[in-house]
Parts: structure tokens; sequence; C-alpha cells
């Protein structure tokens, strides 16, 4: 029985960096989703005041929309078309209210919408 070669498993096809990376670029569009939503809530907050409404009226909003939730909305899937080209951009992790266009490098703006 001493003649047995023990030869531990080889692994061939590791994926684990692969879904390293992929998981890093999802991250990364959260990020962005987030950055475009402080954006536009701290926008809309700045015109309620300006518009002279009551703060505490709005936080009562916030309440009455938390109570009748039932689920997450799903994101929105955004692609705009390059005006100089006329391929598809997507909005830059970066600067979640700009894209820019791989073919033709024009800068495409992502103006908010709800």
């Amino acid at each position: 029985m001493d003649n047995y070669n023990y030869q531990s498993p080889v692994i061939m096809h590791d994926r684990s960096e692969q879904r390293f990376t992929e998981a890093n670029i999802k991250l990364e569009d959260i990020q962005s989703q987030l950055a475009e939503m402080e954006i536009k809530l701290q926008a809309l907050y700045s015109v309620i005041i300006e518009q002279g409404i009551d703060p505490k009226r709005v936080e009562d909003k916030i309440d009455e929309l938390m109570k009748n939730r039932t689920a997450p909305t799903a994101p929105q899937l955004k692609a705009r078309l390059c005006p100089e080209c006329g391929k598809k951009v997507k909005p830059s992790s970066v600067d979640p209210l700009m894209g820019n266009c791989l073919f033709c490098g024009a800068k495409v703006p992502f103006n908010p919408s709800f």
C-alpha cells in the first residue's frame, strides 16, 4: 500500500477572478445610480424649499410613501443615442448625468427623468 501516490486535484477553470470583476462592475453601476439619485434629490429639495413649501410637509410625504410602499421598483435601463453618430451610449459611472460615446467620443447628456 505504500505505492499509492495521492495527487491533489487541479482546478482547471477557476472563475473566481471573473466573478470578482463582474461584481466590481455591478458595484460601480450601483454607485453611479446612487450618485445620480443624490443629484436629483438635491435639486428637487432645493426647488421645493425655494417655492416656500415647508420641509415638514416633505418629511410627512416621505413617511406616507414609505408606509404605502410594497416593493422597490425596477431600475430603468438607460441608453441614449449619440447625436453625432447614432450609436447607443450609456451613462458614465463617474459622472452619472453624462455619457461618452465609445465610437466618436461625443459627450451625451443624461438629464434626470422621473
